[in-house]
């Protein structure tokens, strides 16, 4: 009997417990190997090392490159969080050259968030301005656009009492700086990535 309960307990939290998951989507789920989502740094200084193991890495695309049957990606990588999102909030790790064997139109990827999944392949010599520098190279098996949203607090038309919004003269008068009563609280912008 015990055990009947136990199984249906666990039948109804389980979507609960699930729901608070956050899924990666499927064209950068990859093979779950325990590469897949390593610290960039450890990756860029021996690329070499990690060529042929599949990775997922994010950031902001940098540079689009058109070729005949290919296009390069140049891209500045951020840390991704669990749901293989770039966190904002973190500073750039490095960057790397994602290979793709399609076409991608740059009005789509330039200056966008993005995550891939890929095979490393090595490292080549490049510049960022005129500084030379080894960008990691990783041939895309799947890409992943995100959308950054900015969401504000919302901020209140009116007060009740002596607020911020009291006229200067009256706080002039009575050595008050706020005053009482309820006035909205600003809070800073936020971020998030969709």
């Amino acid at each position: 009997m015990k055990c009947r309960h136990s199984l249906f307990a666990a039948a109804l939290c389980a979507p609960l417990m699930l729901s608070g998951c956050a899924a990666i989507p499927r064209d950068i789920q990859g093979n779950n190997s325990p590469i897949l989502q390593k610290n960039f740094n450890q990756i860029h200084m021996a690329p070499n090392l990690y060529t042929g193991q599949q990775v997922r890495l994010g950031g902001r695309v940098i540079n689009v490159i058109n070729l005949p049957k290919q296009t390069l990606l140049e891209i500045a990588v951020l840390p991704l969080n669990s749901a293989a999102r770039p966190q904002l909030n973190k500073p750039y790790q490095g960057r790397l050259i994602a290979r793709s064997d399609r076409f991608l139109d740059p009005v789509n990827y330039r200056n966008h968030l993005l995550t891939v999944l890929g095979t490393l392949s090595g490292s080549e010599m490049g510049k960022i301005g005129s500084a030379p520098y080894t960008f990691v190279r990783l041939n895309i098996q799947g890409i992943q656009l995100w959308q950054v949203s900015e969401t504000q607090p919302p901020v209140a038309a009116w007060d009740y009492g002596i607020g911020p919004n009291w006229p200067l003269s009256w706080q002039n008068q009575h050595n008050s700086d706020l005053g009482w009563g309820w006035y909205p609280i600003l809070q800073p912008e936020t971020a998030s990535v969709h």
